[in-house]
């Protein structure tokens, strides 16, 4: 008898950890509703340890609650996506437009290159044009340049003349008022879009010449 006991009480035990493993470590809202049954079922009513009327008003509108944040959660997801849809089809619309982009550089091409530039104030600016490698291949003095929008363009040549193959180049703009102070600037790009991609988070990628960038980045549609 002994060796059945414990022969049985091993078994069980090792039964528990696999339905405890199974259980949920949530609490939704038909769980929610399940314990409020079972505490309605077994309290007695005669008992002064039985649920206060408005300890159940509470969990009432607990569960009220519940289940419209459930409900507006749901309405909020389906209009995320519709709004999402519409967003999509809007930003076909922009292939083939010309648009202005944050950001910096030359992309070369056939010996033109341009940049846009946007000053705080007026000031003596100097562009400093370096290759893929790093490696500086011209500078160019812009002189004195007044407060606003600026367009700076660069034919290709390196400090020698030579013409220099078409691609990306990176600029750096220093930009100084007459006292010699740094003058805070804003760097632009003009690109005509060829195509555009939809990622899986959201967000939309715009491609120039095989450049991608953002949406998130085009300051203005040109044309």
């Amino acid at each position: 008898m002994e060796t059945g006991m414990i022969t049985a009480a091993t078994t069980t035990a090792s039964t528990t950890p696999s339905t405890s493993s199974t259980a949920k470590n949530t609490l939704n809202q038909d769980s929610f509703l399940q314990l409020l049954v079972a505490q309605l079922k077994n309290q007695d009513p005669t008992s002064s340890s039985a649920m206060d009327p408005n300890q159940m008003v509470q969990q009432l509108t607990s569960f009220s609650s519940l289940e419209q944040a459930t409900q507006t959660n749901s309405l909020l997801q389906g209009l995320l996506e519709k709004n999402q849809a519409l967003f999509q089809a809007q930003a076909v619309s922009m292939v083939g437009k010309t648009v202005k982009v944050d950001g910096s550089g030359f992309s070369l091409k056939g010996g033109q290159a341009s940049m846009g530039l946007n000053l705080s104030a007026a000031a003596d600016v100097t562009l400093t044009v370096t290759d893929a490698n790093g490696n500086i291949v011209t500078t160019l003095p812009e002189g004195n340049l007044g407060k606003g929008d600026q367009t700076l363009t660069w034919n290709g040549t390196d400090a020698s003349g030579n013409q220099l193959p078409d691609g990306d180049y990176k600029v750096t703009v220093t930009a100084k008022s007459l006292s010699g102070a740094a003058v805070p600037y804003t760097t632009s790009l003009i690109r005509k879009i060829d195509s555009m991609a939809f990622n899986t988070d959201g967000s939309i990628s715009l491609y120039s010449n095989g450049q991608a960038f953002s949406l998130a980045n085009v300051i203005q549609v040109l044309s």
